[in-house]
């Protein structure tokens, strides 16, 4: 496990550093570069997604780099424009999302410095270099492999559609009518919900009460960011637009307005991983909110009793968040985390039971990665042995077994034998089981039973 996390925890941390340095070099405030830095470091939405596996943290890292790195190099270094476009490039490798947020905000950045970059032999060269990287890079991910898009998609949920097209055009008296037609069709269906997905990415219910719907991303009831954050987030955005000018005004501004859209193309925005672009931009308007509403107040004692007063509603906050996240979170989450796989897996491969056959319940929740992992299956192997079910609706393959596993609904009359484990959730077990004649094995986490195990005696 820690080597799965380590590197997303790594460049959570190296962010935390160079947010400071980016800020400092935009806006030239040292003050406002260390409350950004401290505010990205304590962020909850920052925490929870450096915490476990995630490469849209690894790509808000690049990002962020390319982008100081190229700032710096129209205004002093020109040569680090090379590896600016070359991280920039890097980016398409490590999050999917970033093959419309990366490309938009390179696009971006080039018009917003025009005037001082054209002309620059460096930069052309790092344009050619990212355009050659990022072409190599998309025909090994995005263009050999487009099952995932199809199925994350506004298009990705037949029902929707269904629900959201036909059943409404069936509702005209003329179905074929060129008004049933103009308004209930996949573009205007598509141009609706892109809208309502990317004005719901800046609601207060997403950034500071709830967050996303995706259990893994969000700790339950509490936003991506601090309640207390919310008003300054907003003065920080008055300030910068009223009183800050130049091309870095600019470059922020263009980041905060184009880093929802590539989720909001997709079906369950908004999307607390998807979204995570946006990122460093928040704590950077909540430090200049903070910055500007302390400069207001002259007199060195109110200004005192105001610091004060703030740290103290923060220190609350973040109580609040580090009560939630490390006391109730893991209670209310343990299942959806896999955390009894590893315990599965060192039942199963006793001595007594590696020669029986193991059927699980559930393939859609995918149990064969754990397995994998836990009992370092030889990749080749599985690869040559593993079979698979048909696409699914959201155009995932499930795995239907390999080995000596399989992955299925569980049969409770054919499947139990002297041969044969069978594992599901334990509160999945009919009652009907629960005899003499089976024996039952509880895989537990913090006293509470999870999965069961199943054999004939």
């Amino acid at each position: 496990e820690l080597a799965v996390r380590l590197p997303s925890a790594i460049f959570g941390i190296l962010t935390v550093g160079l947010s400071f340095f980016f800020v400092k070099q935009v806006f030239n405030n040292k003050k406002i570069a260390l409350l950004s830095m401290a505010l990205l470091a304590i962020s909850p939405w920052h925490i929870h997604l450096s915490r476990v596996e995630s490469e849209s943290n690894t790509a808000v890292f690049l990002v962020l780099l390319a982008v100081m790195l190229f700032i710096r190099a129209v205004k002093k270094s020109s040569w680090l424009f090379i590896p600016s476009f070359v991280f920039f490039a890097l980016t398409y490798f490590t999050y999917a999302g970033n093959y419309v947020f990366t490309t938009l905000l390179v696009l971006g950045i080039v018009i917003i410095y025009r005037k001082q970059i054209f002309k620059n032999r460096y930069f052309i060269v790092g344009v050619i270099l990212f355009i050659l990287i990022a072409l190599f890079i998309s025909s090994k991910t995005i263009f050999a492999n487009n099952t995932k898009i199809s199925g994350i998609g506004i298009f990705g949920d037949p029902a929707l559609v269904h629900a959201k097209i036909e059943i409404p055009r069936n509702e005209h008296i003329n179905t074929n009518s060129l008004e049933a037609k103009f308004f209930h069709n996949r573009l205007i269906f598509a141009s609706e919900k892109f809208a309502q997905n990317y004005l719901k990415s800046f609601s207060p219910e997403f950034l500071f009460i709830k967050g996303g719907d995706n259990g893994a991303h969000n700790i339950l009831n509490f936003g991506n960011m601090y309640l207390i954050e919310a008003p300054f987030l907003l003065l920080g955005l008055f300030y910068l637009i009223f009183f800050k000018k130049g091309s870095e005004k600019k470059l922020i501004l263009y980041w905060l307005l184009i880093a929802p859209i590539s989720a909001s193309i997709t079906k369950d925005a908004p999307h607390t991983n998807r979204m995570f672009a946006i990122f460093p931009v928040l704590p950077i308007l909540t430090a200049l909110g903070l910055y500007y509403l302390i400069t207001l107040v002259k007199k060195k004692a109110f200004r005192n009793i105001l610091i004060a007063s703030l740290i103290i509603v923060f220190v609350i906050n973040i109580g609040m968040y580090i009560d939630r996240y490390y006391v109730h979170f893991p209670k209310n989450e343990i299942e959806n985390w896999g955390f009894s796989y590893r315990k599965i897996n060192d039942f199963i491969n006793q001595k007594k039971y590696v020669s029986k056959k193991i059927v699980m319940s559930k393939p859609e929740t995918s149990p064969y990665i754990f397995l994998l992992f836990y009992s370092k299956y030889d990749p080749v192997s599985y690869q040559k042995n593993a079979s698979r079910y048909g696409y699914t609706e959201d155009g995932f393959v499930h795995v239907k077994g390999f080995d000596r596993y399989e992955f299925r609904g569980i049969d409770w009359d054919k499947d139990l034998n002297t041969n044969t484990l069978v594992i599901d959730f334990a509160s999945e077990i009919p009652d009907s089981i629960k005899n003499e004649r089976y024996s039952i094995s509880q895989i537990s986490e913090s006293g509470r039973p999870i999965f069961s195990v199943v054999e004939t005696k």
